[in-house]
């Protein structure tokens, strides 16, 4: 059964930016209770609720999941929590394979995993084990994370439109 579309997530450097680590430092909050960059947040909405797609975690946080530690269990917690407040909840995570680079994660999953298209939003391009994945990449600035011009991107690649 085929899922749609899907945005692959990467979480630091798209939605937790320096902006959100300076507020986070002002509002004195510990790690497991940090919010996210608000303007990488508006344009994460603004880009699901305009393709429909599911967002499919693909970053290094994925290794809190696997972790027995109360305060890891927190953090990744959190995540989940306020991505889902923000009307974009995490459907899914890729899996981690070992000696893998994140191309081959995101193939795994779709090889498990029908979607009409896909989109992959990351600040690195970690993509030379599953290269064939790099068309769908849309590099985000790591100095201030997800924004329009990356979000209309995304989303024309996601409408599969070649204006």
């Amino acid at each position: 059964m085929e899922t749609g579309n899907i945005i692959f997530l990467d979480i630091d450097g798209v939605i937790c930016t320096t902006l959100s680590t300076q507020i986070s430092t002002l509002l004195r909050l510990p790690l497991e209770r940090q919010i996210f960059d608000p303007l990488a947040l508006y344009w994460l909405r603004w880009l699901v609720h305009r393709s429909g797609a599911k967002i499919i975690l693909c970053s290094s946080w994925r290794d809190a999941l696997e972790v027995d530690d109360p305060l890891c269990k927190a953090f990744v917690k959190n995540l989940y929590d306020r991505l889902a407040r923000n009307g974009t909840p995490i459907a899914d995570a890729a899996p981690r394979l070992p000696n893998g680079d994140k191309g081959e994660d995101i193939l795994a999953w779709l090889a498990e995993n029908s979607c009409a298209r896909y989109v992959i939003l990351d600040d690195h391009d970690c993509f030379a084990l599953g290269a064939q994945v790099r068309q769908y990449w849309i590099p985000i600035p790591v100095d201030r994370g997800l924004r329009r011009r990356e979000a209309k991107a995304a989303l024309q690649l996601l409408q599969n439109d070649s204006k």
